[in-house]
């Protein structure tokens, strides 16, 4: 079972061309809070980085961040603000990098947003023979709140907890 985070069994997607669209104003700032966030983890600003996380964690998940460990094939999970701030900093000195393929909000009542990456690189993925980076094998369930009309999220999961080891969500899939 996917935990909030990510969505299990998710399968690559292909973007499609530009079409007409309608956001309320909180969808866009759920976009722009992902779309920033981002920006700051590709340009490796901790400060930026955790500005888009509310200062805690929701009363019932202390995890707020879920990734894979690609030499390993297993998801690592990390608790609280300094797992927060571990996590992002090991994922900065490894020069990681994410690249939106999309996101959609299927449900306008709900704040959360489903999102799919089309590439991730890092200097790990690289000493791994994928000099291009791989295509993520999951996507994510990112769940927002609001504090003074500022989308903010509690979690930021790039693999589900429970899966299995193997696990096939931290499968190196090179990307084209």
């Amino acid at each position: 079972m996917a935990a909030t985070g990510a969505i299990a069994g998710a399968t690559r997607i292909q973007t499609p061309g530009p079409t007409t669209f309608s956001v309320t104003r909180l969808q866009a700032e759920e976009v722009a809070a992902l779309v920033g966030f981002l920006h700051a983890y590709n340009r490796a600003d901790l400060k930026g980085a955790l500005s888009y996380f509310t200062p805690k964690p929701a009363p019932q998940n202390r995890r707020t961040a879920t990734d894979c460990d690609y030499r390993r094939q297993k998801t690592v999970v990390y608790f609280d603000r300094p797992g927060l701030v571990q996590w992002l900093r090991k994922r900065f000195a490894d020069h990681d990098r994410l690249t939106l393929a999309r996101a959609a909000d299927d449900n306008p009542a709900q704040p959360v947003l489903g999102v799919w990456y089309a590439r991730r690189t890092s200097d790990t993925l690289r000493r791994m023979a994928r000099p291009r980076g791989i295509v993520p094998q999951v996507g994510q369930k990112l769940v927002f709140t609001f504090a003074s009309g500022t989308a903010k999220f509690s979690t930021f999961g790039l693999a589900s907890i429970g899966s299995p080891t193997p696990n096939p969500e931290c499968a190196l899939v090179p990307a084209p």
